[in-house]
Formats: structure tokens, sequence, C-alpha cells
């Protein structure tokens, strides 16, 4: 969507407008449950914070400034309806559940996740913020940074730190 036309919509969501609000929406859904997919690990949890920042999106509409785009808005508000759940009470129980060992009939696929997960609950809050949002969600740097609360060059540090604190040791324990 261009920026001329987003606008617009954005103008038209602020004054009540639904549909607009829909519309812009509707491109932003998708990475915004990759997201939170990438913060919570639960596909539920992760459907139930984007339908979250949703509704809140639209409460809070108002409040996004003029000529600023609409998705690292709208993702950082995801950011903190994935932190909120993971804060509550309930999600602790859900949140640190132990990690079941695969079985021999598991597919590599839910193998790598699993080993994706694990690794990223080994980072600050931060560095796995930065890194979902560029791995999962590819958004460019500039849009990383403002999501974060970031510099550029701070979301970099995170992001190349992080990595290196899950990166094996050994390179040869990779093809082991």
């Amino acid at each position: 969507m261009g920026s001329a036309g987003e606008q617009l919509l954005i103008a038209k969501a602020k004054q009540g407008n639904d549909l607009a609000y829909e519309q812009l929406l509707a491109s932003l859904v998708e990475p915004a449950h990759r997201l939170a997919c990438g913060l919570l690990h639960d596909t539920h949890l992760a459907e139930d914070a984007v339908q979250e920042a949703a509704v809140k999106g639209w409460r809070k509409l108002k409040n996004l400034k003029d000529g600023v785009p609409i998705q690292p808005w709208f993702l950082g508000i995801v950011v903190n309806q994935c932190r909120d759940m993971q804060r509550g009470h309930w999600s602790r129980h859900v949140m640190k559940r132990e990690v079941v060992e695969p079985t021999e009939s598991a597919d590599d696929s839910a193998i790598r996740r699993m080993e994706v997960r694990r690794l990223l609950e080994l980072l600050s809050r931060q560095e796995r913020l930065v890194i979902v949002l560029r791995f999962y969600v590819d958004l460019p740097w500039a849009d990383v940074a403002a999501i974060a609360g970031l510099t550029e060059a701070g979301a970099r540090a995170r992001f190349y730190r992080g990595l290196a604190k899950v990166r094996p040791k050994d390179p040869a324990a990779v093809t082991a």
C-alpha cells in the first residue's frame, strides 16, 4: 500500500471509518501474527494477542502522528500486548512449560521449531524482540529499531549480540 493511500486510509479511520481501519489491518495481520508467534511460541496465544492489539489500535488510532506509517506503530502495540500476556498470572504456567522431547516419529521441522524456541528463551527480551522482528517478520532495520524503541545501531547491536549467544561455540557441533 502506498504511503499516500495509507495516509488517506488512516485519516478516514481516525474519523471513525471501520472499513478503512479493516483495510489498514489487512496487510498487517499476517506479519503481526508471525511476530506474536515468535514472542509467545503459541499460535492460539498469538491470535489472541493480535486480536487484542487490533482493538487497542482502534482505540488509540488518534495517537498515531500524521505521516507516520502504520506498520511499525501497530507492531509496537502487538509487542506490548505479547509482553502483557507474558506478565499475566495465567500465562506463567503456559509459557514456562517444559519442552517435550521429540519422539522418533516427529517431523524434522517440528524439531527445528522446538530448538529455535529453546534458543530464543536464552535471550533477553530485547534481543529476542529484535531477532523475531528481523527474521520472522522480515522488517527493515529502521522499522525494527522503531518498534523496539532503539536506534538502528542499537537494534543491530542487540541482534548480533543475541545471535552470538545462540550460535554454537564449536562449528563442528553443527555438522555432528
